[in-house]
């Protein structure tokens, strides 16, 4: 059996779902490295993780930062609302404390490998970030191009296994990709749902 562990932001709303070996719950009054260490606290004790997920909202702008205009088109890719801080390039280098501890990161986000037109090698690139996440942690980083739905519309997708409000993402929506640790490129996969009762699963 694989060795699982959730970081919940609890500002994404719901119920944390609970089966997995570790459940880390965090919020905007605990730093982003508190929640690194913590998770590398929890790796180590168990001989690494096979799974880390990543559940927290994700940065959406209207920027075209590249250009410096205002698209009026909401786009991802601008960091993860994790923590104090939120996690982007200003900080990602500090998940160099997961290497060699975790095999796998799923973000469960909206939109966390976008970028927009414009914002390629900006703050607004999310394609280099979670290639840079994958790099500095040395773990593949799972995560899509597009805004991500839960709960609300998983009956179009599981006969609405979500109980008591606890979060089930379902099925993706959009690209998804894989970003690999040795190199930080991504490449398209399609991942199965989200599946609570099994969250060792993509």
């Amino acid at each position: 059996m694989g060795r699982t562990m959730i970081v919940h932001d609890t500002r994404l709303e719901g119920r944390t779902p609970l089966n997995y070996n570790y459940v880390f719950l965090v919020n905007g009054n605990r730093s982003v490295a508190s929640i690194i260490s913590g998770v590398a606290s929890h790796a180590r004790s168990c001989g690494g993780l096979d799974m880390l997920h990543i559940f927290c909202h994700g940065y959406e702008g209207d920027l075209n930062l590249g250009e410096r205009v205002c698209t009026g088109v909401e786009r991802g890719g601008f960091g993860l609302h994790l923590g104090r801080e939120g996690l982007g390039f200003h900080n990602v280098q500090q998940t160099t404390r997961w290497n060699g501890l975790i095999q796998n990161i799923v973000v469960f986000a909206c939109a966390p490998a976008d970028t927009a037109p414009g914002n390629e090698g900006t703050r607004g690139d999310g394609q280099r970030l979670c290639g840079e996440l994958a790099l500095y942690s040395g773990a593949a980083v799972i995560a899509a191009r597009d805004t991500q739905y839960y709960n609300e519309r998983t009956a179009r997708y599981s006969g609405g296994r979500s109980v008591g409000n606890t979060i089930d993402f379902g099925a993706w929506e959009g690209p998804v990709y894989r970003f690999d640790p040795a190199t930080g490129y991504p490449t398209s996969i399609t991942p199965g749902a989200y599946n609570m009762a099994s969250p060792r699963t993509m």
